[in-house]
Parts: structure tokens; C-alpha cells; sequence
């Protein structure tokens, strides 16, 4: 049965076998049958209850189905398939059991499953499935060499590891026979995930089968040689005539072909072991991780601008740089002499940056360190050390009135937004506070210019996400909101980036400090971070990174494999990286 279970996987193992007669057929089948729990009787119960109540009836259904074998989740006979009769039914090669019933059954009673093999699946929709894959394991979806293991299926028909393999056998055409071993399942993810164990165990399985069947050939052979009868035989009157009556191409059952009348009992437990041991190796669970609120920064309230509003008032090109050195680790620092326009326009650059990422002083009366803060508010009189820009990656816009104007005229604009708690509420009851707030602030800022005095050098190309937030922005058929949560979206698609690429390097550090102490790493040191101090203009595009590392040294070269398999990965470039740095620094 397909259905989640945490005591066994949810798949179904066949046995499957070409016959020379009649084509690709299922010979063996087992699956797993638990008890659903009775919820309406348990709904009441404490959790003492439920395990004294688990154990009585445990001990109830033991006793009543000591003359049963079959003790869980067992199927009404009604509910069984109903295989329609063909010319295989009567074909050794074809059959292990009768149709329609179990042939082996064992039960964990601790886990009450259990495990059902017959020669078809017991419920119709199952038979449907498996028949489908038995045919296309063993016609098309073949590996070249038509042994070894193969992945096919879909959503609507199962997700199939198909693992085919050939039995010798001297009666057979070409002297063996053709099978395959299927496992089933609904969940593509758990399948390949298991492909190692799953490969592993089934081809202990198939060795067990061939060096049986390889024995009987071989003692079969030595009594006589059947390749050498067939050749007599083929030059004999009437040959074709009485190919039907010939030794070669006739059936030939399992147990015969290994000489194992227990070969269905040894096929019953390896099934049985593989679908428990596969349910025990891996469970699904749900890890609950912290919310997105807890990473991306709220949409602006009335008191900011948005992203947009900020991108129409800065100009496009200043904004760009902005956000640029905003987004690569670099301070902004805003200056102006009204304190009111520089802290709402320091606290509009949060959605640009994670939570974690975005450290603001909105104003100060005089410089602070980058360390402290990313995005500082100061007026105008306060002085940049001139050593920063020298020593830390600082960015330095001035707000001033446009020609013509004073800040007197941007301060009269200012009044209709900055009023009292008491305005506000009233503006909003009466519900005009929507429509003229927005506009108000773009007057206060279309009034003002903004120039970048003073910056640090830039990387030459921006990280991808820069230019995935300037297209949101000019795309006008997104309202504010919306845009908003967009630009929040792509900052959470890049937090996830980050997350992988700080966890190869972590695995990597261990490594590399038992290597530390190497001539080649001390003549050649390769570095994970790259300080955001130094200009990051000095970065070689990968084309001449692979080149270098071609002429380099076999550590470096090996690195900036390594490097690069990582970037595209994470569907990150080079020019990525100093924001990968930054973020990752953030976070830890």
C-alpha cells in the first residue's frame, strides 16, 4: 500500500521475468499492510489510555488470529484484484503462487505491518501500476548492456528503480534468461534519495540468484554440452517443424533454473528486510525554520518612502550606485541639515538588505564607524574623517534644495506631513491620509537633489539581485505592495544563497587548517573571504580565473574548481561573491 508510514517504505517490490512465450510478466510481488488507527475510539482517550488500551488489543488480536497469519491491515477478499486469465497462467515461468493469494506473509507486531507477497498486487490499481512498469522495464527503459539499475515514471504512473539482470539457463534462447527486480513508489524524491541502498541491496540479491543459476548451468553443461546439440540439431531434417517441441526457448521455473525450492521464501525476506530497513534509513520530517518575518525587513509605513519613490527622487544612476555599495557591504552615509528628511531617507534603504544585514543610525551629530552601522544619517556640518574612505568602504550622498530653492521651501512642504499624533488620527478617520500622505512625501524629496561626494571604488558589475530589484521597479504594473513583497521575495531567494554557500565553507575550514601548515598553501594561500576592504575591482572574471589557476598551483587550481562548481550551483556568478561575503558575515 502506498501510504505514509514512519515503520516501513511506502513501495512495493516485484520480481519480473521476459518469457520466451509470452512476454514481460510480474512472477513476484511484495507489499506492506498496516492498521489505520480507529480515531473515533482513541478521540476521547488520555495518553495513558491509548497505550493500555494499544496493548489489550494487541494481546485481543494475537489470541483471535493465532489460526490467521495475515494480522494487519488486511483487505477484504472482495477488495481483491481480479487478474484476467491469459496464456501465462499455466506457464511455469510465469507463476509462483496461485492468483489472487498471499503466498508468504510475516507481521511486526511492533510496528503492526504486515508484509504480503503474492505473485500479482493485491489491489487493482496497484496491478495496473506494476504491469506497466514490468512492461517497460523489460522492453524499453533498459540500461545499455541491459543490466544494472534505471529510473523511470511519472506522477500519474509511479516512480520505478528498475534493476535488470540475466539468469544463465542452457534451455533458453541464447543460454539465459531475461529479469528484472522493480521497487515502486509515489515518492520520486525518497526513491532517488534511497538509490544507493536500494542498488546496493538488490544487487547482493541478483549475485545470490546467479551464482546459483550459474552452478545448475554449469553442472547441466558439463554433463553435456547443449550448444553443441543445438548446432546438430540445426542441420537436422524437420528441424523447424519440431522447434516447438525443442528444448531451447522452453519455460523454465525459478526454483528450477537456481535449483532452490525456498528461492520464493529467500525473494520474501530480502523484500521484506529492504522495505524495513529502507522505511527505518529515512524518515520525512517537518523542520520548522524561522519565520520569514524574522529575516526580511517590513514594508515601509507612511513614515518612508518605497523603493520606488526612492529610485524617482535619487534619479536612476545615484540610486543605482547606492544601492550598489548598499547591497556589497559598504557604508551609506546621507547628510543634510534637516534631520526629518535624512532619518525617513536612511530608513527607506531597509528594504534593500536583510534584517540581519542592515545595521541604521538614522542621525547622528557626528561620524560613526562602519562597524557600528552601514547606514548613517548625519547633517551637514559633520565631517568624514578623511581616512575612512582610505581604511572602509564608505559611500557619501549630500541632500540639497534644487537651484532656486531654500530648505525654508522644502520646510513649508514638510508641514503637512510631519504634524501631530492628534492630526494624524484625524486624517485618518476621515480617510485622506492615504491619498495626500505619499504624495507629500515625493514633494518633500523632488525638492531636494542628491549628489554623491565622496565614494569608495565599486566593484565593475553589480550582484544579479541589483538588477532584478531595478527591473521590479520600473515594472509600473506592480502597486506598492505588491512591489514591496517582490523585492522581499528575491532578498529571501538570496538568504537561502547565502545559507549554502556559508555552509561549504564551513566544511571546508576544518580541511584547510590541517593543511595550513603546507608549502604549497603557504607560497600559494588560497582564500575563502575576501575582505570587503580591499577593491573588489581587482577580480578576475572566470574566464581568467581558469586560465590563472591552469598556470598556478594544483591546490589553487583544485580551489577555484571548486569555487566555481559552487557558484553555479547556488545560480551565483563572481561578481556575486562580495555580496555572498558581506550577507554570510551578517549571519554568523
Amino acid at each position: 500500500m502506498l501510504t505514509p508510514s514512519k515503520q516501513t517504505m511506502n513501495a512495493i517490490v516485484s520480481f519480473c521475468h521476459f518469457c520466451e512465450l509470452h512476454g514481460p510478466n510480474v512472477v513476484f510481488c511484495t507489499q506492506a499492510f498496516r492498521d489505520l488507527p480507529d480515531f473515533d475510539a482513541l478521540n476521547n482517550l488520555d495518553a495513558s489510555d491509548i497505550l493500555h488500551y494499544q496493548c489489550i488489543g494487541n494481546q485481543e488480536q494475537r489470541k483471535a488470529d493465532e489460526s490467521d497469519a495475515w494480522r494487519y491491515g488486511r483487505i477484504d477478499p472482495e477488495g481483491i484484484a481480479n487478474t484476467k486469465a491469459s496464456g501465462s497462467d499455466n506457464c511455469i515461468a510465469c507463476c509462483s503462487f496461485s492468483h489472487n493469494k498471499p503466498g508468504y506473509i510475516s507481521n511486526d507486531d511492533a510496528a503492526r505491518v504486515s508484509y504480503v507477497s503474492s505473485q500479482f498486487p493485491l489491489q487493482s490499481e496497484l496491478y495496473v501500476l506494476v504491469r506497466q512498469g514490468c512492461i517497460r522495464s523489460l522492453s524499453c527503459e533498459v540500461c545499455p548492456g541491459k543490466e544494472g539499475p534505471i529510473y523511470f515514471g511519472d506522477e500519474a504512473r509511479g516512480h520505478v528503480l528498475s534493476y535488470t539482470f540475466f539468469l544463465r539457463d542452457v534451455q533458453a534462447r541464447g543460454f539465459q534468461r531475461w529479469y528484472s527486480i522493480l521497487i515502486l513508489m509515489k515518492d520520486k524524491m525518497l526513491l532517488l534519495n534511497s538509490w544507493p541502498f536500494l542498488v546496493r541491496n538488490l544487487r547482493e540479491t541478483i549475485s545470490h540468484l546467479q551464482e546459483k543459476a550459474s552452478k545448475i548451468y554449469s553442472n547441466e553443461e558439463s554433463k553435456v554440452s547443449h550448444r553443441a546439440l543445438r548446432s546438430a540439431a540445426s542441420m537436422m531434417d524437420g528441424v523447424r517443424k519440431q522447434r516447438g517441441q525443442s528444448t531451447a526457448g522452453q519455460p523454465r521455473s525459478l526454483p528450477e533454473l537456481v535449483g532452490d525450492e525456498k528461492i520464493w521464501e529467500y525473494l520474501h525476506s530480502s523484500s521484506t528486510w529492504l522495505l524495513k530497513a529502507g522505511g527505518l534509513r529515512l524518515q520525512e520530517r517537518l523542520v520548522e525554520g524561522p519565520q520569514v518575518s524574522a529575516l526580511i525587513a517590513e514594508t515601509p509605513g507612511d513614515e518612508v518612502i518605497s523603493i520606488r519613490e526612492l529610485s524617482n527622487v535619487m534619479s536612476g544612476p545615484v540610486f543605482h550606485r547606492i544601492a550598489h555599495h548598499l547591497l556589497v557591504g559598504h557604508q551609506v552615509v546621507i547628510r543634510g541639515t534637516d534631520q526629518n528628511v535624512v532619518s525617513r531617507m536612511v530608513r527607506s534603504l531597509k528594504p534593500l538588505l536583510p534584517k540581519q544585514c542592515f545595521k541604521a543610525v538614522s542621525f547622528s551629530e557626528h561620524y560613526i564607524e562602519q562597524g557600528t552601522c552601514n547606514a548613517l544619517g548625519l547633517p551637514t556640518s559633520a565631517k568624514i574623517p578623511n581616512g575612512a574612505c582610505g581604511n572602509v568602504n564608505v559611500c557619501a550622498v549630500d541632500i540639497t534644495p534644487n537651484d532656486g530653492n531654500s530648505w525654508a521651501s522644502v520646510q513649508l512642504v514638510q508641514e503637512s506631513v510631519f504634524c501631530s499624533e492628534e492630526q494624524l488620527q484625524y486624517e485618518k478617520s476621515s480617510g485622506d491620509l492615504s491619498e495626500v500622505l505619499p504624495v507629500n512625501f515625493a514633494n518633500i524629496f523632488s525638492n531636494c537633489s542628491f549628489k554623491i561626494i565622496r565614494e569608495s571604488t565599486l566593484p565593475s558589475r553589480p550582484p544579479q539581485i541589483l538588477a532584478r530589484i531595478e527591473a521590479a521597479v520600473g515594472n509600473l504594473t506592480l502597486t506598492k505592495t505588491a512591489l514591496g513583497l517582490y523585492i522581499s521575495t528575491i532578498i529571501y531567494e538570496w538568504i537561502n544563497k547565502v545559507k549554502v554557500w556559508v555552509h561549504v565553507q564551513n566544511r571546508k575550514r576544518p580541511h584547510q587548517a590541517t593543511h595550513e601548515k603546507s608549502p604549497c598553501q603557504v607560497l600559494h594561500p588560497s582564500v575563502i573571504f575576501r575582505s570587503t576592504s580591499v577593491p573588489v575591482l581587482q577580480i578576475p572574471s572566470p574566464t581568467t580565473l581558469r586560465t590563472a589557476g591552469g598556470s598556478g598551483s594544483p591546490p589553487e587550481a583544485a580551489h577555484q574548481d571548486e569555487r566555481h562548481q559552487l557558484l553555479a550551483a547556488i545560480g551565483c556568478t563572481e561578481w556575486d561573491v562580495p555580496l555572498l561575503e558581506f550577507w554570510a558575515r551578517s549571519f554568523n
